[in-house]
């Protein structure tokens, strides 16, 4: 053996040989074979070459609420204190608008975009027994007499 100098088996460059044709040979998984073996699919068009994009044609939806009282202070169990208005719920026609839903209130915070849902139970007692009184009042002036 010379000093410096490597040999390498002829079984080990044939193996390496081989290893490089048979990846060579094996095409990579996502280019086609020839140009022309894309698959098509359908794009929505009337013809396979043209697209189209349906717009969804939506009116706005303008959502009007009903304030029962002025803007007020409200207090909570824990002693917070909201300046609000208690807005009704809505009502089917014909149907009273109700103040209390499934044992829950909504309050418009003052300079708040949207309403807040809140249980009876966390507000304070003075201000659930104005809420029964109010609904109870309600009740009566739409009584027929």
């Amino acid at each position: 053996m010379n000093a410096g100098r490597w040999t390498i088996p002829a079984a080990a460059i044939a193996s390496l040989v081989g290893l490089a044709i048979a990846q060579e040979e094996k095409p990579h998984p996502s280019l086609p074979k020839t140009p022309t073996s894309y698959e098509t699919r359908d794009a929505g068009g009337e013809t396979e070459t043209e697209a189209s994009v349906r717009k969804d044609e939506r009116t706005p939806r303008k959502v009007t609420f009903t304030a029962v009282t002025e803007s007020r202070e409200w207090k909570d169990i824990h002693g917070k204190v909201v300046k609000a208005r208690l807005l009704a719920f809505e009502a089917g026609e014909g149907e009273e608008l109700l103040l209390v839903k499934d044992g829950k209130i909504r309050l418009l915070v003052d300079d708040a975009k949207r309403f807040s849902l809140l249980p009876l139970e966390t507000l304070s007692a003075a201000d659930r027994t104005f809420i029964t009184n109010l609904a109870a009042a309600r009740k009566r002036d739409a009584a027929p007499r």
